[in-house]
């Protein structure tokens, strides 16, 4: 009886979580520069009517230089039994692609988004499969290299959140491809997929314009959207993964005055808001 008393108590609170919805499990994009060259991880935005893909700078840029000419780009669907995703191609070199001079974060405009309803319910309280439908009229730079099916999904502004209003301890959920620990003739899991790891806001750095979150991440993770469920049970994506923080040990001989240090990876991984995304495509695209 004291069971049943406590599990009925228990489901008269709010303590019980939400499950990520599933098509927040779509959310992360698959970047592979130039054939295969390098890869990292990025997430398509709607933005005043435009539809951008949002990345870390350096995923894209050594320097101020582009590190390729064309950019696929490999989009999931948000239905499991639907595997076929959509894929795209960019041509870098007349792409209108634009990057931060202060924080790791770069976009590529796509094309336009043109809306399939005018309903605009508060997207909390949205309970279509498909909320907000809009068709993608992709600028003529961008070549379809697989149709994949009509669930992608590009994040919402109204599902978005900037680092002042971002809460410490929150969860959040880490999303993208870590394609440096694919191994040679190992098929350890699906390659073709994100992984998701769970944490939390570990802290807030204003004055970098980051936060960071208690996530490992790897190379190819770089750009990947960050999602934190915030305290009013909605899931938003904050910022991205810029990259992790190392812990530095270092090895002294002091009778041979030899040095070694080895970095290794504590754990930790700076993230880029939101708010910084917004104002690099504020800078450049006129709003509605």
């Amino acid at each position: 009886m004291r069971r049943k008393w406590i599990k009925r108590k228990l489901l008269g609170t709010k303590s019980l979580r939400k499950l990520l919805p599933l098509d927040n499990l779509s959310y992360a994009a698959l970047l592979t520069l130039d054939s295969g060259l390098s890869h990292g991880s990025g997430f398509r935005l709607k933005y005043n009517g435009y539809n951008f893909l949002v990345t870390a700078k350096h995923v894209l840029y050594k320097g101020n230089t582009l590190r390729c000419e064309t950019l696929t780009l490999t989009c999931q669907s948000s239905r499991s039994q639907e595997p076929d995703p959509l894929m795209l191609q960019i041509d870098m070199t007349e792409a209108k692609v634009f990057h931060s001079m202060i924080d790791d974060v770069a976009v590529v405009l796509i094309g336009t988004n043109r809306k399939l309803t005018d309903e605009e319910m508060p997207l909390k309280f949205d309970t279509n499969v498909n909320k907000r439908p809009t068709i993608l009229e992709k600028e003529k730079y961008v070549e379809v290299l697989n149709p994949g099916n009509a669930h992608v999904i590009s994040v919402d502004t109204e599902a978005t959140r900037p680092l002042s209003e971002i809460k410490i301890a929150n969860d959040v959920y880490l999303m993208g491809y870590p394609m440096s620990l694919r191994l040679q003739n190992e098929n350890l899991f699906d390659y073709s997929k994100p992984l998701l790891r769970k944490g939390i806001i570990a802290g807030t750095n204003p004055t970098q314009n980051t936060f960071i979150i208690d996530c490992s991440s790897y190379y190819g993770n770089s750009g990947g959207p960050i999602i934190e469920y915030g305290e009013d049970d909605y899931f938003r994506v904050i910022g991205l993964v810029s990259r992790y923080i190392p812990f530095v040990t270092e090895w002294i001989n002091p009778r041979e005055q030899i040095t070694h240090k080895e970095n290794s990876n504590s754990g930790y991984t700076i993230c880029v808001p939101m708010n910084a995304v917004y104002d690099l495509i504020d800078s450049h695209f006129k709003q509605d």
